[in-house]
């Protein structure tokens, strides 16, 4: 690990942050639904969907898997996690996806027991002339652990329409945000991986649906026809590159992270906006 990335906070390294009293290293249980769906185990494939399948998010009500994770067919794993985050908004998720990567200190404050570091190319996350949206959408450089592993990967953030399609209603069921990204490995530059997070206002509260699509590599530079692309997403290259336990883990740290940052973002935002 870089010497200057370390799990959790070093004394200083708060000092003088207006955000220090939001680092809070004992975090609250998961959700009770998600730790149902971790003791129910893997799901059956069939309640799960592909990503060009993904437009379902956008609408009314649930899906057969909401929380959770099964193997699709196609080999990748899909992982489910349903958030209620009271008192948040897409609006504020939102500028938090921008605000948090300017500083490690700032990305620890989402799950203090697995970030490390966090990082765009063009650091602009803190300027007035950005909206949030073209400051989080970019590459982000991620160093976290998902589960006891640490992994180094990088995010680019897109806008919505690349997973959905330029038809799609965004706004239809309540959705005031969709942050979507593709997951690669920093080296080798390797896809891993596709996200959705979306925000749903419901009458309820505020919920987010966030959706996982991993374990299908292929290289981001060719087509899924290529010859590489065709090994790396061969049957047993996937088995061989396959991380036991992925889904399980994955939505652990979702369900945890999340409802971490449902518990302070409402206040956090209000220390940066009138």
């Amino acid at each position: 690990m870089n010497a200057r990335h370390y799990l959790g906070m070093r004394p200083g390294d708060l000092d003088d942050k207006p955000y220090a009293r939001f680092w809070k290293p004992d975090m609250s249980p998961m959700q009770p639904h998600v730790v149902d769906a971790l003791l129910h185990g893997a799901e059956a494939s069939e309640l799960g969907f592909e990503m060009d399948a993904a437009d379902q998010l956008l609408e009314p009500g649930y899906l057969p898997l909401e929380n959770g994770f099964t193997q699709l067919g196609n080999g990748q794993t899909l992982v489910a996690v349903r958030t209620e985050m009271p008192g948040a908004t897409g609006a504020m998720f939102e500028w938090w996806m921008g605000w948090h990567t300017m500083e490690h200190q700032r990305y620890k404050l989402w799950h203090p027991r697995a970030h490390v570091a966090n990082g765009t190319r063009e650091m602009r996350g803190d300027d007035p002339s950005l909206s949030d949206r073209e400051k989080y959408r970019t590459t982000h450089y991620v160093t976290e652990y998902i589960g006891d592993r640490l992994e180094h990967i990088t995010i680019t953030f897109d806008d919505p329409r690349t997973f959905f399609g330029d038809g799609a209603d965004l706004t239809s069921g309540g959705t005031t945000a969709l942050v979507c990204g593709r997951v690669d490995l920093q080296r080798p530059r390797i896809t891993i991986g596709w996200l959705i997070h979306q925000i749903r206002e419901r009458e309820e509260g505020t919920e987010m649906r966030s959706r996982f699509w991993l374990g299908k590599p292929q290289l981001p530079d060719f087509g899924p026809d290529h010859p590489a692309n065709r090994l790396l997403g061969s049957g047993p290259v996937r088995r061989a590159a396959g991380r036991p336990g992925m889904g399980r883990s994955m939505v652990v740290h979702c369900g945890m992270e999340m409802n971490h940052l449902a518990g302070f973002l409402p206040e956090l935002y209000a220390v940066y906006h009138d």
